[in-house]
């Protein structure tokens, strides 16, 4: 699978608040899920993107994903995802469930942005994650577009 864009990365996750009335172009702020499987063998990494599609967000494209591997369930896997925006509910307990399931997986996650934050169902749907031990890490701005920007040329944190 090829790795997302760098320009598509850098307007895509790129969390500064937008100034009103800002001259020049704008853009529809999307739905990205980029991933690193690490073996824990020292096996090559696997790597990959997801864009939400119509009825089906990135999250539940890259649990299928991930499930369709057929990976080593003896074997041990570090997963990070980085994503634009936190996960919404439903993908909130479809992670959790997802992360049940593959106890062989190590699933840590990065937004850009929190998704609706203030409201009572997404924060439960937070932290739902953060109580299944699946943490959730808002990337500050160096990270946005500095440490994280390496997932574009490795995926590294």
């Amino acid at each position: 699978m090829s790795l997302l864009a760098a320009e598509t990365f850098s307007l895509q996750f790129d969390n500064r608040r937008r100034r009103r009335g800002k001259k020049g172009p704008s853009y529809p702020r999307r739905a990205y899920l980029c991933y690193q499987l690490t073996p824990q063998n020292g096996s090559t990494p696997t790597r990959g993107y997801f864009e939400n599609e119509k009825n089906r967000h990135a999250e539940i494209c890259f649990i299928d994903e991930i499930e369709s591997m057929g990976l080593d369930k003896t074997q041990c896997y570090e997963v990070t995802c980085y994503l634009t925006w936190s996960p919404c509910p439903s993908c909130a307990q479809k992670l959790v469930a997802f992360a049940k399931a593959q106890d062989h997986l190590n699933l840590r996650i990065f937004a850009s942005r929190l998704y609706y934050h203030w409201r009572r169902r997404y924060k439960e749907g937070l932290q739902l994650l953060w109580k299944s031990q699946i943490p959730v890490e808002v990337m500050g701005l160096p990270d946005s577009r500095g440490t994280c920007a390496g997932l574009l040329h490795g995926y590294t944190v």
